[in-house]
């Protein structure tokens, strides 16, 4: 057996997931923690601000943000012929594919992510275009998003212009799927323009929730002021793609945060913004870690079963 396939065998990825994510898991919370302990004063500063019924209901508007993001997943999964991909399933490889993520070098989500998908009897191929098109259309809405509430500082041709990947996979899909029966007979048929369509639809609410939670965040904490919510939406939605895009930086931490008070800080003042871009990156932070170390505790408690 060639040493690329005794590497990347099933048993092989299951050992090392079962190894790593929980030192991973631990690594990542000590540097979390040593964050909030640094910016202390600066958050809470921001919560007393806000005050609770704001804050909790941000905490839903996150949750059910990433409830979306996983049935936008199984929507892709599904479409490529696997319907026994379950909720489930979806849910604890994008929390997986999270905790690989904040690792400098994104390359090891992507790893994480097709990793997970193999144990569920995805092949390698199936795994790496199911990760794309999950990449492609996320990104896709979140640009839509920042674009279309900049639109007084940017031309609002952006927006049409951060479409045009997914309008091109559109048009191309039935060419892509005849170059994939030529060249990769073992794969599935790729997901139908409408199942493409309603991914896409999925996503862009996503970033509508946590685009707008953001502006609620930031006028809850600071009243009136002379910025628009879609101008401080946008603002976010352009600042989560700068930091996904800075893949050397683990989860974007703190290239989003300085995008975003780039953007809003001539207007509401660079120390006020960035109090409230990471005061909100700590709520996040803390509802993502909430759902990792559930998956995280499922998935070794699974594994110690077998």
């Amino acid at each position: 057996m060639p040493l690329f396939k005794r590497i990347f065998t099933m048993d092989t990825i299951k050992q090392c997931r079962k190894r790593l994510l929980p030192a991973m898991g631990v690594v990542m919370l000590g540097l979390f923690l040593y964050w909030i302990i640094h910016y202390r004063e600066t958050i809470l500063g921001s919560f007393r601000r806000v005050g609770v019924f704001p804050l909790g209901l941000l905490v839903v508007v996150m949750i059910i943000s990433l409830y979306l993001t996983v049935s936008a997943l199984v929507v892709l999964v599904r479409g490529k012929g696997y319907t026994s991909f379950g909720f489930s399933d979806a849910y604890h490889a994008l929390n997986l594919s999270q905790l690989a993520s904040m690792i400098p070098g994104g390359i090891w989500g992507f790893a994480g992510f097709a990793g997970y998908l193999w144990t569920k009897g995805i092949s390698k191929v199936d795994s790496v275009v199911v990760i794309f098109l999950n990449t492609l259309i996320m990104l896709t809405a979140c640009a839509i998003v920042g674009f279309s509430s900049l639109i007084s500082i940017l031309h609002p041709l952006y927006a049409l212009i951060s479409l045009l990947p997914f309008i091109l996979l559109v048009l191309m899909r039935d060419r892509l799927d005849a170059l994939r029966k030529k060249y990769y007979l073992d794969s599935s048929s790729l997901p139908s323009k409408f199942t493409l369509l309603k991914a896409l639809s999925i996503s862009f609410l996503v970033w509508m929730l946590m685009s707008f939670g953001f502006a609620g965040f930031v006028l809850a904490g600071n009243g009136s002021q002379a910025v628009s919510p879609w101008m401080i939406a946008g603002a976010y939605a352009a600042g989560y793609l700068a930091g996904y895009l800075a893949v050397f930086v683990p989860s974007g931490l703190g290239v989003s945060e300085g995008v975003i008070t780039l953007i809003l800080g001539p207007f509401m003042g660079v120390e006020q913004v960035l109090a409230v871009s990471v005061s909100f990156r700590i709520i996040h932070v803390l509802v993502v870690w909430c759902n990792i170390l559930i998956s995280v505790l499922l998935t070794s408690r699974a594994h110690w079963k077998n």
